[in-house]
């Protein structure tokens, strides 16, 4: 397995300088083709009558077309211009999660970044909840503040449910990629005996993909240590986990975990869902 193409999805009015970093290292690796992607939606901005203001509406589309721009010519400036390189854009879709994620039909690979967004910003600002549970594709999701991204160590966190399987399959190519790979459970002295044979299947399945894992077991002491502060301590670049959802009819909710994974800009974060 491998990844031959990888849709880059860029947020607007976001420094991308981390993330087209990222992008040209992993096409480059892989001899991936890359397809930029960037989207934003209409404005919902209305006054008191219930009235659309065509003032403030025609002002935010000239500055999202500025900024749509703007992100293409960053894109081809840092990947260049050829065949294996294109670029594709909507002004006006519904959702932007949703137009990733058709975009995403060819894609082996979701490349996005943690950029802040709000209710307030929804015009510029995905979200990544939405996209995890629709895209049915990983998505790797590059910290602002890492530059480069050597992947030197990565963390799997093992919790062995549905997600957290597909998610370490998802991250083959990477995982030999990494320079060390640490398969992480965290678990009550009473689990131990269990889940440590649990780690064990899992380390040796690893290594039969010529990844070279070994597993940490790690104590949990009154609550469950986030995974981001675990990654820190252990010198972790890149975090591999399933992306958790709290049931059908709740399935745009993550978990507190993953949503704290996603908040995080310091760590390269890979989800599958």
């Amino acid at each position: 397995m491998s990844y031959k193409t990888i849709l880059v999805h860029m947020q607007l009015g976001h420094p991308h300088a981390a993330l087209l970093h990222l992008a040209g290292r992993l096409g480059q690796r892989f001899g991936a083709r890359l397809v930029g992607v960037a989207a934003s939606q209409p404005l919902q901005a209305l006054i008191a009558e219930g009235c659309a203001n065509g003032m403030m509406i025609e002002d935010e589309l000239d500055e999202l077309r500025r900024e749509m721009a703007l992100a293409e010519h960053a894109f081809h400036e840092a990947l260049g211009r050829s065949p294996g390189v294109s670029w594709s854009s909507s002004n006006g879709c519904t959702s932007i999660a949703d137009y990733v994620a058709q975009e995403a039909r060819g894609a082996d690979l979701i490349l996005t970044d943690s950029a802040p967004g709000g209710h307030f910003d929804a015009q510029r600002h995905m979200q990544m909840s939405e996209l995890l549970m629709r895209a049915g594709r990983p998505v790797l999701i590059a910290p602002a503040q890492a530059l480069p991204l050597l992947f030197v160590h990565a963390l799997v966190a093992w919790d062995d449910s549905r997600e957290c399987r597909r998610a370490v399959a998802d991250a083959l190519p990477l995982l030999r990629d990494a320079g060390r790979v640490s398969v992480v459970q965290v678990a009550s002295s009473e689990e131990h005996p269990i889940l440590f044979e649990q780690l064990h299947d899992v380390v040796a399945w690893l290594r039969s993909h010529g990844v070279g894992a070994e597993s940490l077991m790690l104590p949990a002491s009154g609550g469950r240590p986030l995974l981001g502060s675990i990654a820190v301590d252990h010198a972790c670049d890149l975090v591999i986990a399933g992306a958790y959802g709290h049931s059908r009819l709740r399935e745009w909710a993550l978990g507190g975990v993953t949503r704290a994974l996603v908040a995080q800009q310091r760590i390269a974060v890979m989800l599958s869902h």
